[in-house]
Formats: C-alpha cells, sequence, structure tokens
C-alpha cells in the first residue's frame, strides 16, 4: 500500500506532466485540394405558364464562402426549345407562353465548355384534387380543439406515381406566406385508386380566419430519389446523427450534378370560416 508521501509524489508528476501536454501547441495546415469545377443543373419543366427554367452553376470548394459561380454561356434546350439567359432571373427561360404538357418525355441539352450534358424526364399528370374541407374536433392527445382540414380527391393513375407535397400558411404578421416545413414524397401505393376518397391533413389543426396552402407537384422515380437522399443529407439533425455528405444521384449525364424534372403542377388555398 503508498503511503501518503508516495501518493503526494505522483500526483503532482501526473499534474506536472498535464501541464506540459497541454501548453505544447502546434498549428499544423492541412492542404484540401481544390477539385475541378463541376456543372451543377437544376431544370424544371411545369404544366405552369412561363415557371421552366434551368438554372445553372458550379460546384465549389466546401471551406469556400464566396458567392457560388452562375454560368451564363452554356447553349441549352430542352425537346429543342432554346432556353435563353436572363440576366435579372440568373436562369435560363424559354419564349414566354410556355407550357410544360402531360404524358410527355422531355429530355435537356446543355453544351458548355464544348462539353455536352443530357438528361431526360417524364412529366405525369397529377391526380385529381376537387376540394379542401374543414372538421371541427376537440382536442385529442396532444392536439388542441380546432379544425381538421381534409381534401377529396381521385387517382386513377398507374401504380406506381409520385408526389411531392409542400404546405404552409399565410403569415398575417409579415403579410406573407410560410412554409415551415419539407416537401413530403408519398405514392399512390397508399391511397384509394379509381374511387373518390378523403385524406386528413395529420397533426394538425386551424382556427377560423387561418389560410392554409398546398402544392402539389407530380413526379418521376429518378426525381424521387433525388428528394429522397437530399432529405437525408438534410436531416435538421446536429451532431453525431448527421448523414456523412454524398453525391446525390442525379439523371444529367456527362459528368454534372443535379436535376431535371417535370412537374404537373395543383396549387390550392383554404380560408377557415
Amino acid at each position: 500500500m503508498l503511503n501518503p508521501i508516495h501518493m503526494k509524489k505522483i500526483f503532482i508528476s501526473l499534474f506536472a506532466s498535464v501541464l506540459l501536454l497541454s501548453g505544447c501547441k502546434e498549428l499544423i495546415e492541412i492542404e484540401m485540394p481544390n477539385a475541378k469545377p463541376i456543372l451543377v443543373v437544376e431544370g424544371e419543366v411545369t404544366t405552369e405558364m412561363d415557371s421552366s427554367f434551368v438554372r445553372l452553376t458550379l460546384s465549389t470548394n466546401y471551406y469556400q464562402s464566396e458567392a457560388v459561380p452562375i454560368v451564363q454561356t452554356a447553349d441549352v434546350t430542352v425537346n429543342g426549345v432554346p432556353f435563353i439567359y436572363v440576366p435579372s432571373l440568373q436562369k435560363y427561360k424559354p419564349a414566354t407562353g410556355f407550357v410544360g404538357k402531360t404524358d410527355s418525355v422531355y429530355q435537356i441539352s446543355i453544351n458548355y465548355e464544348n462539353k455536352l450534358y443530357t438528361g431526360e424526364t417524364i412529366l405525369y399528370p397529377m391526380f385529381r384534387v376537387d376540394s379542401f374541407f374543414q372538421i371541427w374536433k376537440e382536442a385529442s392527445g396532444p392536439l388542441q380543439a380546432g379544425y381538421s382540414l381534409s381534401y377529396a380527391a381521385f387517382d386513377s393513375r398507374p401504380i406506381p406515381r409520385y408526389t411531392a407535397f409542400i404546405q404552409g400558411y399565410f403569415d398575417t404578421i409579415v403579410q406573407k406566406d410560410s412554409i415551415p416545413g419539407n416537401t413530403i414524397v408519398f405514392n399512390n401505393e397508399i391511397t384509394p385508386a379509381n374511387r373518390p376518397y378523403s385524406f386528413e391533413i395529420p397533426f394538425a389543426r386551424f382556427n377560423t380566419g387561418d389560410i392554409y396552402f398546398a402544392t402539389f407537384r407530380s413526379i418521376d422515380i429518378k426525381m424521387r430519389d433525388f428528394l429522397a437522399a437530399y432529405g437525408s443529407q438534410n436531416p435538421n439533425i446536429p451532431g453525431p446523427f448527421q448523414v456523412p455528405p454524398a453525391n446525390l444521384p442525379t439523371n444529367i449525364s456527362g459528368g454534372a450534378v443535379g436535376y431535371f424534372v417535370g412537374y404537373d403542377v395543383k396549387r390550392f388555398r383554404y380560408a377557415f370560416k
């Protein structure tokens, strides 16, 4: 058994070692190789007039704080229709009046610095949403008393077909639409086929005067995969529970990243009475 004198010497020795280790600090600089910039594509063809666009940027170093470089000099066509760069929007746009058509295949062609990038998407039709309706409900579990909101719909599309759903509300304080959540992706394997049905917006209660809005967009399976991967990369979970960074899937060939998608868009706004 150690006597108190020996224990004191050991403690002093350990304390001195900690001081020496904490006092020795050396700045080590690690050079991170700068990869060659990659073309990043954001392309959409929609059934809303004049909303189709293509946005081209270049990838940057992970640690770079400068603005993302905008590509302005590419030749862009969709099914042979020229998309011209509009400086005020920093996007490539077709001529006024362009509208995407459902059940159509769209192909994008991008020529940038003598390199060709291509992609393809199918613009599927959205299912039919006939109306929204409210029902008063008493408090239940974590939900306070208030109005539930449901929509009446009919879906005759083949299975599976995918929908990207975004919802929000009109903020009366700032007088603008607010979108608090992420895009929800679902398919028509979980809803009745070829007959009317209603679906209640889950985990939500509303009051008289509230204004709710929802946007439905049909998407193909490649965009479904992109959104699923993007959601896993942005889980809003801090620390060690985050998903390690990885390249997202893309339907652009030629070495670019990003997406090219066709949307049949349906928008709805409902004011609670």
